[in-house]
Order: structure tokens, then C-alpha cells, then sequence
């Protein structure tokens, strides 16, 4: 995730001589224009630009303009590299954003059918086939790959995930955080496979002693690390319509109500595994229990488009979108991330915003959400 000296820019000039002119110190002037002092010293020495918004307050914070700072540049080429794209990451061309992992280049998927519910996000690229039959990615205007060595990708199903995207988290920083939407075991899988860099981990009746327990099971080496983040209200989220008065085993013994199933290695799939084995049921019993969602929030739409009639999920999805919920206990999200990664400067960020009081106040803003614990390393 370091800048290599190939991709960096020719190194800044005249912000060192101001700043000593004015008598400011690296850690004031970073501290003056929110940004860390590493930050600071990585502009200052020429091995990352700034972005617009901190250029600028670097100009004015050493009374001068950012073309007299930095120097007056043609607007460069579009950058090209090439990328490893999951299997069903993108059609091309495709907008995707861009992870350096395992020491290349990761494209995943910017628009997808789990997020467009949002609107359309910013991304890192278009990919393409060239001639070769490789994946090629053109990077998007304004972008460089020198400053998206640094994204973070984070997989995982909780929602509140797309929290930690926001820009406010690591502002300043060079590349930024992107959530991929995935159950807990493709996130998992990923992150075993060098394709992002934090997996999210719900695992069974939810509890956190058994996150880590999964996690340890997963990790004998010891490599990654259990960072706590979430609890979640979960239960049976059911569409409009269906009775009211009915509980989570009536759901699975009634074989009426159709299932909109997540995909096998989801926390929500286990959950729903493990409510099936205390009854003494087959899967194979309960209808639509073979048709899988991605998402929790693909399950609320199959919920509200009459494609079945009950999912699990939070409850903040089922009341965000209109569906009626049915509570069955707390489940706790947490994240997995590798030890060698603790000390970068944007994971560092992360960390220190999950135990920030802005942010935990978003969270626990959202319906059946508690973030007490976010942020401690287990």
C-alpha cells in the first residue's frame, strides 16, 4: 500500500521554504489544514500530491496561491494498469474501484445491485479487455494510482459498513475507504485471498465469543486481528401483509411463507441453519429456502416486490424499508483486520474514527443499533 518511486510525483516546491519562512512547524501547518503530520511530510518531500481541498488550505495557511506552492501542471494523461477482476466482478467496461493487495491490483465492482439503492458513487476506474484478453483499468480524472495504493477496501454485510466510506474518515489522507458488500464468508475468503484489506464477521447465533472463536479457527497463525464494531437487532423481517402475530418457529414449521434465503457462508444463513437444526428441519422443507440474496437489503426488495414473504436481517433494513420485523436477539459485526495493516495511516484513521463520538453516534442512530465497544482490538 506504499507509493513506490515510479508512481510518485517530481518532489513539491517552495512548500518546505515557506513554511520555515512563517516559522511554522510540519505538525502545526498539519494540524492547521486536518491533515497528520505524516501526511504533511509525504506532500512536502514530493511522494503524494494533495487533493484540492487540502492544496488549498496549504496556500493559505503559507499566504501564497497553490500555483506558486506546488507550481503551475499540465493536466496529466489518464493512468493505465492493469487489474485482477473477481470472477462476477464487472461486464466491461465497468466502473470499479481499485485495491492494491497482495501486490496488484484488485477491481471490484462500484455499482451493484446491493448498493445502487443509494445512487450512483464515485469510483476509481473504468475497466476493459484490451488486446490481450487482460483487464485494463483507466483510471478516473483527477485520480492517481500513487494515491489509491492507499484505498482500503472493506467487504462485509452490515450496512452501517458505508459509514466508513464516508469522506470525513481519514480526511486529508491519500486514496479512501470503499465498502464491497458480501456475507461473512466471501468477505473472509477475500481477505484470505489478498483481494481487500478488513472483512466483516457475523458468524452463527451472532455472539461475539464466537466471532472470535471463528476467527481463531480461520487464523491459527495468528496473522489477523478482531476489531469490534457493531451490534445489530436481528430477527424476521416479513412483507407487508403477512399476519403479525406469528413467531420464528411458525415462519419455519408452517411451510407456507416463502424464504428469501442469503447465500451459503452468511452470518444470516447460519443463523437461519442453526434456528432450522433446533427444530429438526431440512432447509429443503421450507419454501424458496434453494433461491439466495446477496444482501439484506436484496431481501427486502424480493420482500416488497411479493417474491417471498419473510427474510432474517436487522432491523433498521426492515424498517427503513417498510417491512414488518419480528426480534429474535443481538448479533454482533466485527472486523477482521491483519496485524502487518494496524499501522498504516488510513487504517489508523479508521480505527481511531470507530471510537470517535460523531461516529458512533451515527451509528446508533440507526434502528436497533448499539456501537459501545466500536473500535477495541480483541
Amino acid at each position: 500500500m506504499s507509493t513506490t518511486g515510479q508512481d510518485a510525483p517530481a518532489p513539491l516546491r517552495g512548500m518546505a521554504g515557506r513554511r520555515r519562512a512563517l516559522g511554522i512547524s510540519q505538525a502545526e501547518l498539519a494540524r492547521r489544514c486536518g491533515v497528520t503530520r505524516q501526511f504533511a511530510n509525504m506532500v512536502e518531500s514530493g511522494r503524494t500530491p494533495p487533493n484540492v481541498q487540502v492544496a488549498l488550505r496549504l496556500a493559505a495557511e503559507l499566504r501564497t496561491t497553490v500555483e506558486e506552492l506546488f507550481g503551475a501542471r499540465a493536466e496529466p494523461a489518464a493512468e493505465v494498469a492493469r487489474v485482477t477482476l473477481l470472477e462476477d466482478a464487472a461486464p466491461a467496461p465497468g466502473r470499479v474501484n481499485l485495491a492494491w493487495a497482495g501486490r496488484r491490483w484488485v477491481g471490484h465492482r462500484a455499482d451493484t445491485a446491493a448498493s445502487l439503492g443509494g445512487g450512483f458513487q464515485e469510483a476509481d476506474a473504468v475497466v476493459a479487455r484490451d488486446a490481450g484478453d487482460a483487464w485494463r483499468a483507466t483510471v478516473a480524472r483527477g485520480k492517481t494510482l500513487a494515491d489509491m495504493r492507499h484505498n482500503i477496501a472493506i467487504a462485509g454485510c452490515d450496512p452501517a459498513l458505508a459509514l466508513l466510506a464516508d469522506g470525513r474518515v481519514g480526511a486529508g489522507l491519500p486514496g479512501h475507504c470503499f465498502w464491497v458488500n458480501c456475507g461473512s464468508g466471501r468477505a473472509l475468503q477475500l481477505l484470505a485471498d489478498g483481494a481487500v484489506h478488513i472483512a466483516g464477521l457475523h458468524s452463527g447465533n451472532g455472539r461475539s465469543e464466537e466471532n472470535l472463536r471463528e476467527l481463531r479457527r480461520r487464523d491459527p497463525r495468528g496473522r489477523w486481528r478482531l476489531v469490534r464494531f457493531t451490534q445489530w437487532e436481528q430477527g424476521w423481517m416479513a412483507r407487508p401483509g403477512v399476519p403479525g402475530k406469528f413467531s420464528g418457529r411458525e415462519i419455519l414449521e408452517a411451510r407456507r411463507l416463502r424464504l428469501a434465503n442469503r447465500e451459503r457462508g452468511s452470518g444470516s444463513r447460519g443463523w437461519i441453519d442453526g434456528q432450522l437444526r433446533a427444530l429438526g428441519m431440512a432447509g429443503e422443507l421450507v419454501p424458496g429456502y434453494g433461491r439466495e440474496f446477496a444482501s439484506h437489503w436484496e431481501c427486502a426488495r424480493a420482500l416488497l416486490h411479493d417474491e417471498a414473504d419473510v427474510a432474517a436481517g436487522p432491523r433498521a433494513v426492515a424498517e427503513l424499508a417498510g417491512l414488518e420485523f419480528l426480534p429474535d436477539n443481538l448479533v454482533a459485526f466485527d472486523l477482521v483486520i491483519p496485524c502487518a495493516l494496524l499501522g498504516e495511516p488510513r487504517v489508523a484513521a479508521l480505527l481511531e474514527e470507530l471510537r470517535a463520538r460523531r461516529l458512533r453516534g451515527e451509528i446508533e442512530s440507526l434502528p436497533g443499533y448499539r456501537a459501545d465497544e466500536a473500535g477495541r482490538l480483541v
